[in-house]
């Protein structure tokens, strides 16, 4: 799966694509621009930016995929899910560069920084649309335009010339009518296209954006279910009103996934923010929770 290629294609389209878990590719409209400087005109753009802050499933890259691969909604966020991991393990680990995006680098705060790739501009009307280079006028006080001079005599040739060209222009341009008649119908309908599937995929996400973190344990995925051993504790209570109220403040701030474990044999009440099925999701979660100030947390195996 090419996941870069279909973000790129998606961003055509859609302002913007988020990747739960990891962040969202936003474009927005820049207006045409005259640089003084270099003398040059350029043509009105979209720009690419990345907001990490960004990670619920908005459902258009899984519906999209979903499409193309001709698979289920939740295969397709399984299998983004794979490869958005190995993103953040690269990214973290040093340097990450997508094809046609970017690059994302971790600065020295632990933060990911994305630096897009050069002459992107995902504004469709202005695509392959080149900068322009402005050539000054300069004009003399002294010059004096001459005036024009018209000719009284007929001239047959000359007529029968404009006559011909006339002819040749409107037929050039009933061409050139037609042709933007067939693009802009071919436009409509794709339009119409993209827009079914954005409301099939809003109507999937409205079940899937919040539960994302139970969908590796579906029937329909893999024969054999798959155990979620690895949870990533928040806090420890003897008190279980506390490990309650706990799990209440989590859910409201966005960990939809916070649960009680059940009462340990030492008489705790653990509060975890999410289970996973292997140690490494359940440690790339830790990292994330530690970048959300929650200092304390640690990884548990049941």
């Amino acid at each position: 799966m090419n996941l870069a290629a279909h973000i790129h294609y998606l961003l055509y389209r859609h302002d913007c694509v988020s990747l739960p878990g990891f962040g969202a590719f936003l474009v927005e409209y820049k207006e045409a621009f005259f640089d003084a400087e270099q003398l040059l005109y350029y043509p009105p753009r979209k720009v690419l930016s990345f907001n990490e802050k960004l990670q619920s499933n908005d459902g258009i890259l899984a519906a999209h995929m979903s499409h193309v691969l001709q698979c289920s909604y939740e295969r397709a966020v399984l299998d983004i899910h794979q490869i958005i991991i190995s993103w953040k393990e690269r990214a973290y680990k040093g340097k990450l560069k997508i094809a046609s995006l970017g690059i994302f680098e971790t600065n020295l705060e632990g933060k990911l920084v994305f630096n897009a790739e050069q002459g992107l501009n995902f504004l469709a009307s202005s695509y392959a649309l080149p900068k322009l280079d402005a050539h000054p006028i300069s004009r003399s006080v002294n010059e004096v335009a001459s005036p024009p001079v018209f000719s009284l005599e007929p001239q047959q040739s000359s007529s029968s010339f404009l006559r011909k060209a006339l002819a040749a222009a409107c037929f050039l341009v009933l061409i050139a009518l037609g042709a933007n008649y067939v693009q802009e119908q071919q436009t409509k309908l794709l339009w119409q296209n993209e827009q079914t599937l954005r409301n099939n995929a809003r109507e999937q996400a409205a079940a899937a954006v919040y539960d994302f973190g139970k969908l590796p344990i579906l029937s329909s995925i893999s024969p054999n279910a798959v155990v979620q051993n690895y949870h990533v504790i928040a806090g420890s209570f003897r008190n279980q009103n506390n490990a309650e109220r706990l799990v209440q403040t989590l859910k409201a701030k966005g960990y939809y996934q916070a649960a009680r474990l059940p009462k340990t044999n030492n008489g705790f009440h653990q509060v975890c923010f999410a289970a996973y099925a292997t140690q490494r999701e359940a440690y790339n979660a830790k990292a994330g929770f530690l970048e959300d100030n929650y200092l304390d947390v640690w990884v548990l195996k049941k």
